[in-house]
């Protein structure tokens, strides 16, 4: 409760339009707009390899397998555990629906893989919070509209989504920007 009375004051501050230069006051302001609620679920985490001819990278990620994980993501999660990257979407069969940032609350960087575990398709997809006083609909539906954005070229069997302070964030985008990425997972 005591967050929303903070975060409630701070939108009544901020009403006309004012700057806010705390990330975390930022993520506390999205997590009470897009009416979150803890999130409960126990994640495993896994270790995998990104690799080209350019180098790699190691990162360690929770893995979303069932139903409910892979649904809910990283929606309503305001910061990871230390030493904890990013998230993997494990899917059984191929998927060629974007993914959305709807009650998202940090930017991600997101590469699709294939079955062959190539990188088919990747982006910085930014939070898709609610505005004040936007109806539940309007929002729901400006962020699929915003999802178009995120359409990989390919079917695609993982996802990885990857934090912004991820420490090796730029070493990623650079090898993402030269060629493509290969996956090495174990199971």
């Amino acid at each position: 409760m005591k967050l929303g009375v903070v975060a409630s004051f701070t939108f009544m501050i901020c009403l006309n339009s004012c700057v806010i230069n705390s990330d975390s006051i930022k993520k506390d302001i999205a997590y009470v707009l897009n009416r979150c609620e803890p999130n409960n679920l126990n994640l495993k985490t896994k270790s995998v390899i990104l690799n080209n001819n350019f180098g790699e990278l190691k990162l360690k990620l929770h893995v979303a397998k069932t139903p409910t994980e892979l649904q809910t993501g990283l929606m309503c999660i305001k910061d990871l555990n230390k030493g904890i990257d990013g998230m993997i979407f494990e899917f059984q069969t191929p998927q060629d629906k974007a993914f959305w940032m709807y009650k998202t609350i940090m930017p991600l960087q997101i590469v699709y893989f294939n079955e062959f575990n190539e990188s088919v398709g990747n982006f910085l997809m930014k939070p898709c919070s609610k505005k004040i006083l936007e109806n539940q609909n309007v929002w729901t539906e400006r962020c699929l509209a915003e999802s178009s954005n995120y359409i990989p070229q390919s079917n695609y069997l993982y996802v990885i989504e990857i934090i912004e302070s991820y420490e090796d964030i730029d070493k990623l985008k650079n090898y993402l920007h030269k060629e493509k990425l290969n996956l090495l997972r174990n199971n």
